[in-house]
Order: C-alpha cells, then structure tokens, then sequence
C-alpha cells in the first residue's frame, strides 16, 4: 500500500497527502518544489499547506517561504490521537448498550477485562495486531503467552516478543502514558477489544463483522506507515 494511501485514512485528502509525503521524502521544499514532485496544481499548493499546517502536520518558515513536515513520530502522535479520540467516541456510544442486550458487543470491567483478554489470546491462532499507548505488565505477560504472530505498535512495544514498532522519541511520551494501557486489539478476524486501563479496566469487545473490520483497518493503516518510514 502507498503511503499516500495510508495517509488518506486519517483524514488528509488527495493532495494533502501528496504534499505530506514529498516532504516527508524530501525535506525542506519550496511551494514551487512542492508542485513539481507532487504533481499539485502550483495555484492550490498555498491552500493545501495552510491546512496541514493547521493540522500541526507542517511548519513554514523563511523568505522565500519553505516547508518542512515534523518528525515522523510526531506524525504517528497526532494520527494516534485522532484514532484514540475516535474511539472514545466509540467507547460512549457502545457504552449506553444494556450489559447483555447485544451478543456482538460486551463490555468487561476490573479483573473482568485481563480474564476476557487472556481467553482471547488463547484462542486466537493467526495473528493478534495490537495498538496500545502503553504495555503494563500484565499486557506484556498476556501477548507473551500467545500462540500464533503478534504486531504491536506502542510507547513500549520492545516488551512483546513478535513485530513491534515504537515511537522513536518516546521519553516525554512514556512520562505522559506509562501505566496508562489505552488502545485496540484485533484477534484473528474474529474480535476486537477496545480497552481503557486508567486505574479501572474497561473493556469493550466485539464479535461484530464490521466493527472488527474497521478496527481492524485502523490499526493495519498505522502500522503500514510505520513500515514506509522506515523503508
């Protein structure tokens, strides 16, 4: 898949993307670079940088003015964020399902959620994909007794034996999250887990089709661009 691609998924549009990505390739360009290795209609780059500047995506600066994307963990923060905001939204919406109403939906709370999340992990015989602000100990006990490929990305990821990716500069991240295990897992094609360990454990896990599929998406769309980065 095309970083570009990857991009689109977290809301940059067509251009926004492009621009993004010659940046990211390039470093620091002029609008007129910009155009040229994008392919952007030169009338429209202005536009399409105020707005990833807007997003926090992109700085300018100097005479002539030049641009520059930030770094590309700064990147993975602000795209993290966006899917965590999401998926409190999310949270709040499944939140008002009466406890058993829904047997594609449930919610776990306390000792409730590690005792689901270990059942889970036993079961799963393909591959578990994990996005995850931060692997306490009990996390990283758990994915470590798994049987089948595990791919994490998190603050700390180093913790689980399989693919893993980690923020490049995550000491101020680490001190922000640490203990704090926020974030979504995705068994097989089967379930996905949307859990919140803030103190209280919450969970929320879906046997839904198209929920884990879409769960599923956003978690495979960050760790596609952990991939190009580093390539």
């Amino acid at each position: 898949m095309k970083i570009t691609e990857v991009l689109k998924y977290f809301g940059l549009s067509e251009y926004e993307a492009k621009a993004l990505y010659v940046l990211l390739l390039h470093g620091e360009l002029t609008a007129k670079d910009i155009a040229e290795l994008s392919g952007i209609p030169r009338t429209s780059v202005y536009d399409v940088m105020n707005l990833l500047e807007s997003k926090g995506l992109v700085v300018s600066y100097g005479k002539p003015l030049r641009f520059r994307a930030i770094e590309a963990d700064e990147i993975v923060k602000i795209f993290s964020g966006i899917v965590l905001d999401r998926l409190d939204l999310l949270k709040k919406e499944l939140s008002r399902l009466r406890g058993g109403a829904s047997e594609e939906v449930r919610v776990y709370k306390g000792e409730a959620t590690l005792s689901i999340l270990r059942t889970l992990v036993s079961e799963a015989r393909e591959r578990i994909v994990a996005l995850l602000s931060y692997i306490t100990d009990d996390m990283a006990e758990i994915l470590n007794s798994a049987k089948c490929r595990v791919t994490v990305v998190s603050s700390n990821a180093s913790r689980v034996k399989g693919e893993c990716y980690e923020f490049q500069r995550k000491e101020k991240l680490l001190e922000k999250v640490k203990g704090l295990c926020h974030g979504i897992l995705i068994f097989d094609d089967r379930a996905a887990m949307i859990v919140f360990m803030n103190g209280i454990a919450l969970s929320i896990v879906s046997y839904d089709e198209r929920l884990v599929l879409f769960l599923k998406m956003l978690v495979n769309s960050l760790i596609e661009f952990f991939r190009d980065v580093r390539t």
